[in-house]
């Protein structure tokens, strides 16, 4: 038998009957649906500003790359395009990777190209209008030191165009005597001889190497060596290695003269020896008169005798044959002076020096005749003995208003290799991005 739904204390529609519904129990049902809708509602409140702000999140990402797209390939506008490619790798990274790719290569290439024309721009500058001068020297190394940064590829041809540039400006600079820190340009010179002696190029670099680093390879060579004997020299550090560099200096026969017909590696190699002679005049002179004619003078005279007829006197005229040029005139009047001084106290005939220089003409790295000594001793007290071998000559640096080994069809007016600039060549990213709507 069913009990009564009542008698349990349940509400007359649960009872089974299915009774009509009281107002108050429709007052409730309507109570409860009104505090549902009211938690919908809520809840859409707080869940669709969300999906607003990702959806104009999106537009904007979209617009954004729309525009960086625009400017990049389709306009060109470089700045603009650097401008936006950062943003995009700093403040909106894009989705799509072949976008963050082109970003990125944009900004190392525009960063590059803007430090490569800046270096050039001090470079110009310092050539222009000879004599040159320390403040536009220290621009090119600031300018210079900057763009290695950028192009830390040791291997890249405009790395290496900048480094030698550096070291050549450097030597002109301290052998010109208008720089000071020897040991900043000797930084540069030293790595610039390491990098430039045998340069292989890579494969994607082969016509590079061609432009910019085969024509300045002698002039790093040669004058690099030269600097580093022209420092050992001023610093007093070892003499046979600074003979050693300028030997070497000697030996890259540049067309244009470059090491082999240089005075300059000449009159350092022959103000070493004439070092050399004055501190055996200083033991000879020392020595009691009894000894000068005894074994200890005679061989320091024998010692002295070698000293002139194999290295001084030889490279007195050499410097004679090639300091051909008005800046080194100076210098050549200087070696003539001590050649004839020399050759008086060695030779004693005047007449037999003109086939002796005259065989360092065309290659002045020829070993030479051999002195035509009187075949006496002589006496270092005696009035024909030379007592001072130093020429007090200032070096010479050549003038040009171009930077060296610029010389290509495609420079500019002004010397600057302006119509190439060190880019990487990479497709353009496909637009797959949707546009704004």
């Amino acid at each position: 038998m069913r009990r009564d739904a009542s008698r349990r204390g349940l509400p007359a529609q649960y009872s089974g009957k299915n009774p009509k519904k009281t107002v108050e129990d429709q007052f409730t049902m309507k109570k409860i649906s009104l505090m549902i809708a009211l938690a919908m509602i809520a809840g859409t409140i707080a869940f669709s500003p969300i999906t607003a702000n990702a959806q104009e999140q999106d537009d904007k990402q979209v617009a954004f790359e729309r525009d960086w797209y625009d400017a990049c390939y389709v306009k060109k506008d470089t700045e603009k395009c650097y401008q936006l490619s950062k943003e995009m790798v700093e403040k909106n990274p894009s989705k799509n990777q072949q976008y963050m790719d082109a970003a990125k290569r944009t900004i190392k290439n525009t960063e590059l190209n803007k430090a490569w024309e800046r270096f050039n721009a001090a470079l110009n500058a310092f050539y222009k209008n000879p004599p040159q001068d320390a403040a536009k020297l220290e621009s090119v190394f600031a300018a210079g030191d900057d763009f290695l940064k950028v192009d830390s590829d040791p291997q890249s041809p405009f790395h290496l165009f900048v480094l030698g540039q550096m070291a050549i400006a450097g030597r002109i600079g301290v052998l010109g005597e208008i720089y000071k820190n020897l040991d900043r340009v000797k930084g540069y010179a030293e790595r610039a001889i390491k990098a430039f002696e045998s340069p292989v190029a890579p494969e994607k670099y082969k016509k590079e190497y061609s432009e910019y680093v085969l024509p300045l390879r002698d002039l790093v060579v040669a004058n690099m060596n030269q600097y580093l004997g022209y420092y050992l020299i001023q610093t007093n550090g070892d003499q046979a290695q600074a003979i050693a560099y300028l030997t070497k200096a000697t030996q890259v026969k540049g067309k244009d003269g470059t090491g082999w017909k240089d005075p300059n590696n000449y009159n350092l190699r022959a103000s070493i020896y004439s070092k050399q002679y004055e501190s055996l005049r200083k033991k000879y002179d020392a020595l009691p008169d009894d000894q000068k004619t005894a074994d200890a003078g005679k061989e320091i005279l024998k010692q002295v005798n070698e000293l002139l007829d194999t290295k001084l006197i030889p490279d007195y005229a050499r410097v004679i044959a090639t300091a051909t040029t008005p800046e080194s005139k100076e210098m050549k009047t200087g070696a003539t002076e001590l050649f004839n001084s020399f050759w008086k106290f060695r030779v004693d005939d005047p007449t037999k020096a003109p086939a002796f220089l005259k065989a360092f003409e065309a290659d002045p790295t020829v070993e030479g005749p051999a002195v035509p000594a009187k075949a006496e001793t002589t006496d270092l007290n005696a009035p024909a003995a030379p007592v001072g071998s130093s020429t007090g000559a200032k070096m010479t640096t050549g003038t040009t208003s171009t930077p060296p080994g610029t010389g290509s069809a495609k420079n500019s007016s002004n010397g600057s290799k302006s119509s190439s600039k060190p880019t990487s060549t990479k497709s353009k990213p496909k637009n797959t991005r949707r546009k704004p709507r």
